[in-house]
């Protein structure tokens, strides 16, 4: 089963510049994706192949025939080792020997190959100015691929790179890996990237800001799940708690949205990706019967999956059992768009089954709601590296001192006091004890003379 992912970067948010190689030398100065993202310093590097590197001709790049590389040579740049900071120009002028253009202006076009199946790879500008990088892992022709990206996005211009190998995206942050090739731990050495920094970043990533996004599921005339919760309502409450959680320890939250609107899946996954998260959670709770907890991550491991394991940690710890940690596989990688189409790692939470009443009771209150968002924020949290404070117990408190009063006198004293005064000998008061015969005899002869 192939899988197809759909990448979007916003030149706003976005450093995006190619870095390449000389390819004929004898040492052959490949390197790994890995080892690119390095040097180059950047976020995310993707296998290019926009020029033909074929190390024949004059040229030390080999024979060129798009523009790209003679107009840096033409500004006297380098694009040699280590690379240039020139930002990517994403144009029909880029087409070099064996590249094609797959859409344009929104049309698929003809040409394209339908009976060759392997890793494709694809990178254009879409109708608002935003980078898009496709790439598939295995089993897709060309027409498959364009076609798929075409029809979830308005695409401006798409180019086919690909020319034999040249799938593969490596991502700093988590050493997440997509390679098809499967050619080392560290991506198949090639001598042209792609390569993606997000800007301003802080010099020192630890003491930089976190960035979260929260995907709040349905909403407005959506309203998801309903039996004895209503899904939408149940999923702002829980999403709430979460980023007010997270805020108390200065991660920057934006969620998707903080009313009840209308808010499609495409539309979370478009504010996502704009936002530039470090990582992504989409609330939602569950229907058709069943019981408890179960949290989504990508086919592909990485950092969606251990976030997927720490937020079922303490959903766990506050009571509610689990189904378990999972993934989910579509016709085209990942099934879920939250998790295919988001650049950051994200994953998908169900709360609780809204329809079973047993369920359901464990979050029909604001407290009970507000604990799972607590406990998706230690879950994000914990993945991120950043400590928080357990709340304890309140100790029980202790009454203060009440003033000592004093004694009230009992009302036999003033008797006691008469007897003792005319003469009477008594042991001793003992005002409320019973008296007993003997007692009785021997007071009876001290009063009768």
């Amino acid at each position: 089963m192939s899988s197809i992912r759909c990448d979007i970067y916003d030149p706003k948010e976005y450093d995006i510049w190619f870095a390449a190689a000389p390819y004929g030398t004898a040492s052959k100065p490949a390197k790994s994706l890995k080892q690119w993202a390095t040097e180059e310093q950047a976020d995310v590097v993707y296998n290019l192949c926009l020029f033909n590197m074929t190390g024949s001709g004059s040229d030390q790049y080999g024979v060129i025939k798009g523009r790209t590389l003679q107009y840096l040579r033409a500004k006297n740049v380098d694009c040699g080792y280590g690379g240039t900071a020139e930002h990517l120009t994403v144009s029909a002028g880029n087409v070099v020997a064996g590249v094609k253009v797959a859409v344009r202006d929104g049309v698929v076009l003809s040409g394209l190959d339908k009976s060759t199946y392997r890793s494709r790879n694809m990178i254009g500008m879409l109708a608002d100015g935003r980078i898009i990088v496709v790439q598939s892992s295995d089993g897709c022709t060309e027409e498959q691929v364009a076609r798929y990206a075409a029809g979830k996005y308005t695409i401006k211009l798409l180019l086919v790179q690909d020319a034999g190998g040249s799938t593969g995206m490596y991502r700093m942050s988590d050493g997440y890996l997509f390679a098809p090739e499967k050619e080392g731990a560290d991506g198949r050495p090639v001598c042209s990237v792609v390569c993606m920094r997000k800007k301003n970043k802080e010099e020192n990533d630890t003491m930089s800001k976190k960035k979260v996004f929260i995907g709040v599921g349905h909403g407005g005339s959506d309203p998801g799940a309903v039996g004895y919760l209503v899904e939408k309502d149940v999923n702002l409450t829980m999403a709430t708690a979460c980023r007010d959680f997270l805020t108390a320890y200065s991660v920057d939250v934006k969620m998707s949205r903080t009313k009840d609107e209308n808010d499609t899946v495409n539309d979370e996954v478009r504010e996502c990706n704009a936002y530039g998260p470090d990582l992504a959670v989409d609330v939602h709770n569950n229907s058709g019967g069943g019981d408890g907890f179960e949290v989504f991550h990508t086919i592909h491991g990485g950092t969606g999956k251990t976030l997927a394991q720490n937020i079922e940690k303490h959903v766990k710890a506050m009571g509610q059992n689990s189904r378990g940690v999972k993934t989910r596989q579509g016709t085209s990688g990942d099934y879920y768009a939250f998790i295919r189409e988001t650049v950051a790692p994200a994953v998908i939470c169900e709360g609780v089954f809204v329809d079973t009443k047993a369920d359901a009771a464990q979050a029909d209150t604001l407290a009970e709601q507000q604990a799972f968002g607590v406990a998706y924020a230690k879950g994000i949290l914990d993945t991120l590296g950043l400590a928080y404070d357990e709340p304890e117990d309140d100790p029980e408190e202790e009454s203060p001192d009440e003033p000592e009063q004093p004694a009230k006198e009992h009302w036999a004293q003033q008797y006691y006091d008469s007897l003792i005064a005319k003469g009477v000998k008594i042991e001793a008061t003992r005002f409320d004890d019973p008296i007993t015969r003997g007692e009785v005899f021997a007071l009876l002869d001290r009063i009768v003379k």
